[in-house]
């Protein structure tokens, strides 16, 4: 009888403890709904605000942004990726020449879409947009993962930090292909964030196809999936990849070979020394040729050397180790634009649990805006109105380069503080005086 009561008694305990969990969750949903409202108002709040700045760029300020360096390059120019489609279809090879650097595979897709270009600036917004949107998505995805209190604030801070960003809203304005470099670099992080090894491998044999640099993302997939298998999968497909590529450009460029040269040729001789926003092309106008060779081969191995170092130092989080790869890319390749900062710089927000440690981050942000501010008004004083020369122009994009390297030193500084913190921690007595600086 007694034990027959100990179970009613621990059933109606049971029951009322599922009648409490159920009140809660009935309170908790109203105020969950709510909220996931006003993550929806404040996205599309967004969404509808650099939607309008885009547009509105494109209509009034395309003539200005088109003669813009620091938004264009030979391997992003939308004008002479048509320049190549009128060649190539008047029967003439757009490999011949100094004028198109671009994979055989986007020359047959864009001339077989043959889109206006207000068609092709719809496109580019929607393309901006899936972009904001995955990076959004995989800075959510992230914050969940390392027990965040707010991961729905990180989604809306990441998505303005893009989205509202004036470079992107440049960049499509004046229909750069860094808008598609940036949507397939977004998908490859939302698949790394999501754990799919697959399409992630996928997407950098794409992007690394393009452009070779992105090559360094492979080291924080080495980290994200760590089992031998998930490795060699990796290893093994990016190689495949990457051949399955070569071979699609080469079957859609007539079995011809010409294009590499013109290609990744270009990129890593560093051919066209037109001014940009990266640190190689004032250096090589000012090296003597028989140098030429030597520097080359520093400048181009530089970006690997940091790889190992960056891979065993930062082995216990692959995200970070993913953005600062993206940093390299944006600091140390040949032909750089401002966009190809836009997508690291937006995925800041998301580290949020190394918040507290960075030292330089407003000196670093006024730095950044301040060049891009004056890199216009250096340009002009340079070649339009021929009170500067080179230097003028080259010292405001070496501080901004300067100041990328520095949000690395931060970054970097932050995660090996909290390492230390967390270590240390447990040492700590009530009897220990210690100070870390």
């Amino acid at each position: 009888m007694q034990r027959r009561r100990k179970l009613t008694s621990d059933g109606s305990a049971t029951t009322d403890m599922q009648n409490k969990n159920s009140n809660l969750h009935s309170k908790t949903a109203p105020l969950q709904s709510k909220l996931d409202g006003k993550l929806l108002q404040s996205v599309e709040a967004s969404l509808v605000i650099g939607i309008t700045l885009r547009v509105l760029c494109y209509i009034y300020m395309q003539p200005f942004l088109l003669k813009r360096a620091e938004l264009t390059s030979p391997q992003v120019s939308y004008r002479r990726l048509q320049d190549g489609i009128a060649m190539y279809r008047d029967e003439i090879s757009p490999y011949q020449g100094d004028l198109f650097h671009f994979q055989p595979l986007l020359l047959r897709l864009f001339s077989f879409v043959d889109l206006s270009e207000k068609t092709t600036f719809a496109m580019y917004v929607l393309f901006d947009s899936l972009t904001a949107l995955l990076l959004s998505v995989s800075a959510r995805l992230y914050a969940e993962e390392n027990g965040s209190a707010d991961s729905q604030h990180v989604l809306r801070t990441v998505f303005k930090c893009y989205f509202l960003n004036p470079i992107p809203v440049a960049s499509v304005a004046v229909l750069s292909l860094s808008v598609i470099h940036n949507l397939i670099i977004a998908g490859i992080v939302y698949f790394f964030c999501s754990g799919l090894i697959v399409p992630c491998i996928m997407l950098l044999c794409v992007s690394a196809s393009l452009s070779i640099y992105p090559i360094i993302i492979v080291a924080p997939i080495l980290i994200r999936f760590p089992y031998l298998q998930e490795r060699l999968l990796t290893i093994g497909g990016l190689l495949l990849g990457f051949v399955i590529m070569l071979i699609t450009s080469w079957v859609s460029n007539h079995m011809n070979w010409d294009f590499i040269d013109d290609t990744y040729g270009f990129i890593l001789r560093v051919d066209d020394l037109t001014p940009n926003v990266g640190l190689v092309w004032y250096f090589f106008t000012q090296v003597f040729e028989h140098f030429r060779t030597f520097y080359l081969m520093v400048f181009q191995i530089n970006l690997l050397v940091y790889v190992i170092p960056l891979l065993l130092g930062l082995r216990k989080d692959a995200h970070l180790h993913l953005v600062i790869s993206l940093l390299l890319v944006a600091v140390f390749s040949s032909y750089p634009t401002l966009n190809d900062a836009s997508v690291y710089m937006a995925l800041l927000p998301m580290l949020e649990k190394y918040r507290k440690y960075p030292r330089y981050t407003l000196t670093v942000a006024g730095t950044i805006v301040t060049c891009v501010i004056l890199m216009p008004v250096m340009w002009h004083m340079w070649i339009v109105a021929g009170s500067g020369n080179a230097n003028f122009y080259f010292a405001v994009t070496l501080i901004y380069n300067v100041a990328q390297v520095y949000i690395m030193i931060d970054l970097m500084f932050a995660y090996f503080r909290k390492e230390v913190g967390e270590i240390s921690a447990s040492l700590f007595t009530s009897k220990t005086n210690f100070i870390l600086h």
